[in-house]
């Protein structure tokens, strides 16, 4: 996933730290305002937002600004009826601290399978948690890079996604294009794939980029 956060103070790093150590590309903001501007052109699939107090929190505008993504929320505190006005008002989610970190992972990784722009139309089912992808009664565990790329490319089935979006998207480089990068864990993906469930899944379209397809005829393996 990439996700936005903001922290309740610059300094508080351990949220972003896990995030990042478990697979996912993290981008902070200074404060609410920030992400505010932001978030809007930047395609994240959940923004996180750390408070003191849900009171201080403009949830429509940040829904507004995750534009699709989920808009999670951890406070320090909050009541009932606090969390169910932010519920109301479009926050996806509200967590009060204490927070155990793989259930807000998960919550993360399952509202992001219910965003508007997930396609129902792949072949397969993938469970962040365990990094497993199913197919026909099957089950193949991936390391943490080239599941995070099937994720991605589950989440954009039937659309051809450049080297540099997938860069961007999935590691968070925003840096000097490296496509063999992208081309070689394509490659290892792909050949997991065939040897587990039978098909690649990833069409090559050469000078464009990749497609995950459920149909596989006449694919490419370059």
């Amino acid at each position: 996933m990439r996700l936005l956060h903001v922290a309740r103070r610059t300094s508080e790093t351990y949220l972003v730290q896990a995030l990042a150590e478990a697979g996912h590309v993290v981008e902070t903001a200074a404060d609410i305002g920030e992400a505010l501007l932001i978030a809007p052109a930047g395609a994240y699939d959940g923004l996180l937002i750390e408070v003191a107090a849900l009171a201080e929190v403009p949830v429509a505008g940040l829904a507004r600004a995750a534009d699709g993504g989920a808009l999670v929320l951890i406070a320090d505190q909050a009541e009932p009826a606090a969390r169910t006005r932010a519920l109301w008002a479009g926050a996806d989610a509200c967590f009060v601290r204490p927070v155990h970190f793989m259930e807000l992972e998960a919550r993360l990784a399952a509202l992001v399978r219910l965003a508007p722009g997930a396609s129902a139309d792949v072949p397969f089912t993938l469970d962040p948690a365990t990094r497993m992808a199913r197919f026909a009664d099957r089950d193949l565990t991936l390391p943490s890079r080239e599941f995070r790329l099937l994720d991605y490319m589950a989440r954009h089935a039937g659309e051809v996604v450049s080297p540099a979006r997938i860069l961007e998207q999935v590691w968070g480089d925003t840096g000097d294009p490296k496509p063999e990068l992208v081309r070689t864990t394509v490659a290892r993906l792909r050949a997991r794939l065939v040897e587990t469930f039978g098909q690649p899944f990833l069409i090559t379209l050469r000078g464009h980029g990749y497609r995950l397809d459920s149909n596989m005829t006449g694919f490419s393996s370059d």
